[in-house]
């Protein structure tokens, strides 16, 4: 199960034995929530399978989707040093995840030095990604956003063929645009042959044009 979470892939068996022991798998079916604002914060999360969306909703209402982690992806991490969680986490298929529990998780970090320093550089490279799209949502156009993205899952799956994790409409979400504008820019990507679309698969057909869309 650990072995699964690219995060983990590295450590010793004896390290993989003790965070087995912290961790419990649950599954979720699709739409239910694995917490909300103001639950008590037990751990944070690993998505074994299927898709999870953390969002948090605007005092007027709206949703606003943080990330989608998927497979391999961890969320919540933040939970460590809270009470509380502070946003919303929704399966968004049926979904498999593990709860890694946080006080005895500290505790494996407190008693290893080196794996603190792993997991510390875990962290820092999920900082620069949220960076990123921070960025990305606050300057760049939508075509942009969306050549980012696939050039994200292209780079993760290790595949010139990306495989959506969730429907468009989710897609449109996370990056910060209605899912009509999704459609539309998908269909420009597409027309000038950057990419071609096919149900839930993304082929890359140019990927020198589709970096320099985001650059």
């Amino acid at each position: 199960m650990m072995k699964k979470l690219p995060m983990f892939s590295e450590v010793s068996a004896d390290l993989l034995t003790r965070l087995k022991a912290i961790s419990k798998q649950i599954s979720v079916r699709k739409g239910a929530l694995l917490f909300s604002p103001g639950d008590a914060a037990h751990g944070f999360f690993a998505v074994l399978e299927g898709a999870v969306r953390v969002y948090r909703v605007s005092p007027k209402g709206k949703e606003i989707s943080f990330e989608i982690a998927c497979a391999g992806q961890t969320f919540a991490e933040a939970s460590l040093f809270s009470d509380e969680y502070r946003c919303c986490a929704q399966a968004l298929k049926e979904s498999t995840v593990c709860l890694i529990r946080k006080d005895a998780f500290l505790e494996l970090i407190r008693k290893d030095p080196q794996f603190a320093t792993d997991w510390l550089h875990f962290l820092s490279l999920k900082v620069i990604h949220l960076h990123q799209r921070i960025e990305e949502l606050s300057l760049k156009p939508p075509g942009a956003r969306i050549a980012s993205y696939i050039l994200f899952l292209s780079e993760i799956q290790n595949s010139q063929t990306v495989a959506l994790p969730v429907h468009k409409k989710s897609i449109a979400t996370l990056l910060g645009m209605t899912h009509e504008t999704f459609y539309r820019t998908a269909k420009e990507l597409e027309d000038v042959g950057m990419v071609r679309f096919d149900g839930q698969k993304i082929d890359i057909m140019d990927r020198s044009l589709l970096e320099g869309l985001v650059e």
